[in-house]
């Protein structure tokens, strides 16, 4: 599925940033406005939920 990703002040801290993008196969690429465009597998998709609820990302459709 793909979306684009925002990156929230909590999520943009080097510690969890690695993270994520390790965790979810997401490019270290960052926009100017703190967008990622990334290619997420569907099983994924819940646990990604469960980061923008914690307030590391906003998950965009675009």
């Amino acid at each position: 599925m793909k979306l684009t990703i925002r990156w929230m002040a909590k999520g943009r801290q080097k510690r969890f940033y690695n993270d994520i993008c390790r965790k979810f196969g997401i490019s270290r690429y960052m926009s100017i406005n703190h967008e990622t465009p990334c290619e997420i597998k569907e099983e994924d998709l819940l646990l990604l939920r469960e980061c923008e609820k914690r307030g590391f990302i906003q998950i965009r459709n675009k």
